[in-house]
């Protein structure tokens, strides 16, 4: 059978990149897709970069090695830097940490002292784990694209890394939140976790690869099924909007046949959801990192993949997914409506309306 070309936009989240890692691990062992290319935040941007230089050295086996070798020394390391959950939250929770003592005080501290405080010396577990695991002068000859966003501290605009000067540091670049890490310094610029300004960017796949099909792994919730009331609830939900708002904006626009420069682009896309898996988590299992739980995330995303496989999968190379438009291509005022319907003169030459 003839694989289809196809490029990754990989989102970042933490924790629940772990469900990322079963969907790749899944679609690995198919070998149904061409990859040609990916693109990531934070944790999408890592695992990007293990598939990459795992397929370098070993093929899909080494892809699918790496990933579990990464996986297994964060959860290992982990325990002896982050909030790790409590009898209660292992036994009656799903992998929140709402009843971690640890949690629960590392939250506090964190509205009084920042990274440049309580990590005074700058220790950073995960950027010793990716130097042992990644050579990032031979990724550089990797034949699939990689693109990894973060945000520039001072500018407030995404910042896109490409193969070409990918570096250590700019993937840690990635996934610097900024309660938790120092900002990181890449060429005399500051950075913080790309979620912040694309989770993750679009665009990078659009131009920089030959695949017209786009497969989105969505690790953060768009919809909820009710409104936040407690405090904690308020506060993932405004986590959740924010860090997908510029991927809706951009992806509103592709599925109208646009790019963010107004030009037409014929791009695919495809999208693999978690919503009815990861709906149930809040931000405190993002960083939950305990074996049995990235496992469980990890077994989520193989089943996933499996359900895209035989139902989704027949749209690559043909169409974009029906549920892209339900997700983000609806529109809900009125007024936007019959525009769309009944352009105006400006908007006939100019769809979207862009320098208007």
């Amino acid at each position: 059978m003839k694989k289809e070309k196809i490029a990754f936009a990989l989102q970042g989240g933490g924790a629940h990149g772990a469900f990322t890692w079963g969907v790749m691990e899944k679609l690995l062992e198919e070998e149904v897709l061409d990859i040609r290319g990916f693109c990531g935040t934070s944790v999408g941007a890592v695992n990007s970069a293990l598939i990459i230089h795992g397929l370098q050295k070993n093929g899909v086996k080494g892809a699918i090695d790496l990933m579990e070798k990464f996986w297994k020394k964060i959860s290992l390391v982990s325990a002896f830097f982050l909030p790790q959950p409590s009898w209660v939250d292992n036994h009656v929770f799903n992998g929140n940490m709402d009843f971690s003592p640890a949690y629960l005080a590392f939250t506090y501290w964190q509205g009084y002292l920042s990274p440049y405080q309580f990590n005074f010396f700058n220790i950073n577990p995960l950027k010793d784990i990716l130097s042992e695991l990644i050579d990032f002068e031979e990724i550089k000859k990797s034949k699939i694209k990689l693109f990894v966003a973060a945000t520039n501290v001072k500018k407030g605009s995404c910042k896109v890394f490409s193969l070409d000067d990918i570096s250590l540091d700019a993937l840690i670049a990635s996934t610097c939140l900024p309660f938790l890490s120092q900002s990181i310094e890449v060429d005399g610029e500051f950075y913080w976790d790309g979620g912040y300004s694309g989770n993750p960017p679009i665009y990078p796949l659009i131009y920089g690869t030959d695949s017209k099909d786009i497969l989105l792994i969505q690790i953060n919730p768009m919809w909820i099924d009710e409104v936040p009331r407690s405090a904690s609830e308020i506060t993932d939900r405004i986590n959740e909007i924010s860090f997908n708002a510029n991927l809706k904006a951009e992806m509103r626009m592709l599925n109208r046949g646009y790019d963010l420069e107004g030009q037409v682009k014929d791009v695919f896309m495809q999208i693999i959801i978690s919503d009815n898996i990861l709906n149930d988590l809040n931000t405190s299992s993002k960083i939950n990192t305990s074996w049995d739980f990235l496992n469980r995330l990890r077994r989520a995303g193989r089943s996933a993949a499996e359900v895209w496989i035989k139902n989704e999968m027949s749209f690559v190379g043909k169409k974009t997914s029906p549920i892209i438009n339900k997700m983000f291509g609806f529109v809900e005022e009125d007024w936007m409506k019959e525009m769309i319907e009944k352009p105006t003169h400006h908007l006939k030459n100019n769809p979207i309306g862009v320098g208007v």
